[in-house]
């Protein structure tokens, strides 16, 4: 797998592993007990979810960890959109990699393209928007039409989308969820024991989760209606 120094300017690299998608769920179970039954069964197809990890170590690892192994557990190929050249795949475990189409960004504005264009890709049955450790700046200067235009996408393919926020400002997301530390973590702080002390499985565990927007299938439906009667 290639690698460039941050400091090189280059395009979006691409790098793929596996094959591609094939018949897709209506509802993807996250393998996140809680979040799933937060989000009534899992991520719904079409819809734009936010997921907030408001601070490193509040558990956003190990939620996209949860998320590629969704999508190889349901044999789709999944598009991981990394807005900070964030992943290390040398301490990711190897099954997950064997899915991925990875696109290694420098800037959120490289990120959003990349997701524009892999939101418009037939084979790809998940994307993900991973923007955590990205230039607060930058962010800041995402417009509202960026989003809602994920957002159509998101309808039109069918895909599950997903965005990983330091914060809430996916504002045309349908589904948006807060996570942090739970109890259980305080738990394994008080043995001197830490997430990266666990598997991505044990953290998603110990993680609590907040609803601050849930939207579910009868909101796709709905969606997909006025997407017909506009033409959009």
């Amino acid at each position: 797998m290639a690698a460039v120094g941050a400091g090189e300017k280059r395009p979006v690299g691409l790098e793929r592993i596996g094959r591609s998608k094939l018949l897709a769920p209506e509802v993807l179970p996250t393998g996140i007990a809680s979040l799933d039954e937060m989000l009534e069964g899992g991520l719904v197809a079409g819809l734009l979810a936010e997921l907030v990890s408001p601070e490193p170590g509040s558990g956003g690892q190990a939620v996209l960890l949860h998320l590629l192994e969704a999508s190889r557990r349901s044999r789709l190929l999944a598009a991981l959109i990394d807005g900070a050249d964030g992943l290390d795949p040398q301490s990711t475990p190897p099954a997950l990699l064997e899915h991925l189409l990875w696109v290694r960004c420098s800037s959120v504005g490289q990120a959003l393209k990349a997701a524009d264009v892999a939101l418009r890709d037939e084979n790809l049955g998940m994307v993900i928007v991973d923007l955590r450790g990205c230039e607060e700046r930058e962010l800041r200067r995402v417009a509202s039409s960026e989003w809602y235009r994920l957002q159509r996408l998101a309808g039109r393919s069918g895909s599950f989308a997903c965005v990983l926020t330091p914060r809430p400002m996916v504002v045309a997301a349908q589904t948006r969820v807060s996570l942090e530390l739970g109890e259980r973590s305080a738990a394994f702080s008080r043995t001197r024991l830490t997430l990266g002390d666990l598997s991505f499985r044990e953290q998603g565990e110990a993680l609590r989760f907040e609803a601050l927007r849930l939207g579910g299938r009868r909101q796709n439906e709905f969606a997909n209606l006025i997407g017909l009667a506009t033409g959009s």
